[in-house]
């Protein structure tokens, strides 16, 4: 059956929203940014130290962000709803390859593309080549309203109440370059959900917006659930619902939100609470302080403003290029699907609620694409899902409106690309975020931990799917940028000493709820050094699978034995023994000399 198309909403002039509407151009870019940019560099270039502490919140400003290596930054690309076209995948392996000294992209948690080891002289450059193709990096990092993100099966999911994409957009583009959002006293993530089952993951967000519908006056009113106040980190905090129910009417919702951001910059009322300490000014810490119905009640005293009068142009900011398949008869295999195509399809390939189309998960590992991948991926989402897709937080690639004739040609085409995986969002899917490889923060190589378990785990070749559900997620340090307080089996890097000799080493998290549902995070059980983990999660899998009842799920049976239960299992991964007869325990993965702990401070907290 094929999907008739509506025609789209002729294009609204407006200021926040893209000339030359595609898939993938969410955020207007300006020249005059990059103009600026390169001029501040050029400056700071003649006075780097006189000009550091200036330079660092502007170049923080425009997605530039600093390494552990000396002369080295990071360029996080902002993607709203993790929205990309297959041109933008073009441009970032010419990215990947002409520009970063690593050779490859990274796919967040937060739905970005980050980009390692690229010469601040070129950054500007960069920001060119990424206009061309209608990205920005813009507030991508820094303390400000940070990226956006959502379901990647919104539109096509047939359980979502409505697709919350164009509102998402809306909110994005109304924050982008607002002068309330410049100067935060801490970075700001907001996340929404198309249905009940969360797949965004709103409780864990500085503010999270959930789809809802209500009937008034015999039409049906859409609007969201607004929470505010969850975090990760140090202090994990479930969000709180602030209002059951805001209108998207009028833009309801971007104004109480904005609201919020501006009790927020004001720090409750309390004058240099956030601000003092810059490792607790995220708003979780403001509402613990001040409490809900307070905060609540600054942010109704600020809806009663006249800036919240203003109207918005809702029918301009919500406009998005339609999505849809690629024109003409589907591509076809010239041969036999592979063995491992069924497997596949069962892990990796869901329905739309749209008749003969499929949503695809493209399993990428640890999140990192080369050049070679980018460039087979753009191909791949011209022939198959309409030249777009979609990044997910668990650092995979989602292509939406592929036909399913068209499945064994597809796999055939991501299996030459070495990204046909059938594990999508399974045990062997570690989440890692980049650690030690170039973060200041990180204490570990969680890439390193992340590549080792992956490869353990498909050598154990795995086929219990109960057992196959855990997830995996390492953050190199307690910031948890891998969102290891969600895994079922989470790693927080970590040290100890041996003597006088630093041991890498992570800490254990057991029963976090990932996202579906949302809403539960891991507790920490114990410490194992780096090069033991996978013979610990190998440990906690069979321990699992001897005690189990039957048809006892992973959360499930840690709820019922309890987290520390692991505790006295692990034990005997831990002895080191001395450094002449076991040197390979004092190292980190993928590193050949002794381990150190040297950690810098994260350039938004400063």
């Amino acid at each position: 059956m094929q999907v008739k198309e509506k025609p789209g909403k002729p294009h609204r002039a407006h200021p926040a929203v893209p000339d030359d509407l595609q898939p993938g151009h969410v955020l207007v870019t300006l020249e005059d940014e990059y103009t600026n940019l390169e001029r501040e560099v050029r400056r700071f270039r003649g006075d780097e130290e006189g000009l550091m502490d200036e330079f660092r919140p502007f170049r923080l400003m425009h997605g530039v962000y600093g390494q552990r290596q000396e002369n080295t930054q990071m360029i996080r690309v902002k993607l709203p709803y993790g929205g990309v076209s297959a041109d933008q995948m073009d441009a970032f392996a010419v990215f990947a390859e002409k520009y970063s000294g690593y050779r490859r992209g990274h796919i967040t948690t937060r739905e970005n593309f980050q980009f390692h080891f690229v010469d601040l002289d070129d950054v500007p450059e960069v920001m060119r080549l990424l206009a061309s193709v209608g990205v920005t990096t813009r507030e991508a990092c820094g303390n400000t309203v940070r990226n956006v993100t959502g379901c990647p099966y919104a539109g096509t999911c047939s359980d979502e109440v409505f697709d919350a994409t164009p509102y998402l957009a809306a909110y994005a583009r109304h924050m982008l370059r607002n002068p309330i959002c410049q100067r935060l006293p801490r970075k700001w993530k907001t996340a929404f959900s198309s249905c009940a089952s969360d797949c965004a993951g709103t409780p864990f967000h500085d503010l999270g917006l959930i789809a809802k519908v209500k009937q008034e006056n015999g039409r049906e009113v859409r609007g969201f659930e607004l929470r505010v106040g969850g975090g990760l980190s140090t202090m994990p905090r479930l969000a709180d619902v602030i209002y059951d129910f805001v209108p998207v009417e009028n833009g309801e919702y971007i104004r109480a939100a904005e609201a919020m951001l501006r009790v927020f910059d004001r720090e409750g009322g309390l004058p240099n609470f956030l601000r003092k300490n810059m490792l607790k000014a995220r708003v979780k810490f403001l509402i613990k302080e001040i409490g809900l119905d307070e905060f609540r009640r600054q942010v109704e005293e600020e809806l009663a403003q006249p800036w919240a009068k203003e109207p918005l142009d809702m029918e301009a900011l919500i406009q998005l290029a339609p999505e849809g398949p690629t024109a003409g008869e589907p591509p076809r295999n010239g041969h036999r699907p592979a063995p491992e195509f069924e497997r596949w399809r069962e892990t990796n390939v869901r329905p739309q609620r749209q008749e003969g189309y499929v949503a695809v998960t493209v399993t990428v590992p640890l999140g990192n694409l080369s050049p070679e991948q980018f460039r087979g991926l753009a191909e791949v989402m011209r022939r198959f899902s309409g030249g777009a897709a979609r990044t997910q937080p668990n650092q995979n690639l989602v292509l939406r409106w592929v036909r399913g004739d068209a499945l064994p040609a597809l796999h055939a085409e991501l299996t030459a690309l070495s990204l046909g995986a059938a594990e999508a969002g399974l045990i062997a899917d570690v989440v890692a975020c980049p650690g030690t490889d170039s973060c200041k923060m990180g204490i570990t190589s969680s890439q390193g931990v992340g590549y080792a378990l992956r490869d353990a785990i498909l050598e154990m070749g795995i086929d219990d799917p109960l057992v196959r559900e855990i997830p995996i997620k390492v953050s190199a340090c307690p910031n948890g940028c891998g969102q290891h307080v969600l895994g079922g089996i989470g790693l927080q890097g970590s040290s100890f000493k041996a003597g006088q000799t630093d041991i890498p080493c992570y800490d254990v998290f057991l029963g976090g709820g990932n996202y579906i549902g949302g809403g539960k995070y891991g507790t920490r059980v114990t410490r194992v050094p780096a090069k033991r983990m996978p013979e610990a999660v190998a440990k906690i899998i069979r321990t699992y699978q001897g005690e189990r009842r039957e048809g006892e799920r992973f959360l499930e049976y840690v709820d019922r034995v309890g987290p520390k239960y692991f505790d006295p299992l692990l034990q005997e991964l831990k002895k080191v023994g001395p450094i002449s007869q076991n040197i390979d325990v004092y190292m980190d993965w993928g590193k050949e000399e002794l381990f150190q702990v040297i950690r810098g401070e994260g350039e938004c907290a400063l």
